[in-house]
């Protein structure tokens, strides 16, 4: 302990070592594997592609849903929320895309399979087709793929209301064109 000095000195120092111990606490956080989150489509893109991607993930395997040969039907993907006073409101937040199931398929597999798609058009190791529901450019998109009675649905939801929007835009213009033109 130090005594000497005037109290003013002292309490300098002592906030000087409460300092340099939340200087050496952050650093120890920081070497042991805490980082910042991903600040950007690239950044999330990138950790997606090093934690959930390797080699062995390829959209050969998703064809039938990027050609769209699986998908049954597509629907707007809305958020709902209690507010004070209006009661509950609904937000658009993307698309929702049903498809037909695919032989050996799981909910869990496809979701990996189709953020992995995401992420390597993200990062230009991929080329996207047109009005594909599953990437927009300059957004970071949330997939989520959940099993139906014959199927499953894959919801498609942005973080932003033009985006959402520019997500269903896609979807259906995807599903419209998959479909190609109407029988007489």
């Amino acid at each position: 302990m130090i005594t000497s000095g005037t109290i003013g000195e002292r309490q300098a120092l002592h906030l000087s070592a409460k300092a340099a111990a939340l200087a050496a606490l952050l650093t120890a956080a920081m070497a042991a594997g805490c980082s910042e989150p991903a600040k950007g489509p690239a950044d999330q893109a990138a950790f997606t592609d090093r934690t959930r991607c390797g080699p062995e993930v390829t959209d050969s395997a998703i064809a039938p849903i990027l050609d769209g040969k699986a998908v049954q039907q597509v629907e707007p993907l809305y958020s709902t929320f209690d507010t004070d006073k209006s009661g509950e409101t609904s937000k658009l937040r993307g698309a929702k895309i049903t498809i037909n199931a695919l032989p050996g398929i799981t909910a869990e597999w496809l979701d990996r399979e189709l953020e992995c798609h995401n992420a390597r058009i993200t990062l230009g190791q991929a080329q996207p087709t047109p009005d594909d529901p599953f990437w927009l450019s300059g957004a970071t998109l949330d997939i989520d793929v959940r099993p139906a009675k014959d199927g499953f649905i894959i919801g498609v939801a942005a973080f932003s209301s033009a985006d959402a929007k520019q997500i269903l835009d896609r979807a259906q213009s995807f599903a419209k064109a998959k479909a190609g033109p109407a029988s007489p």
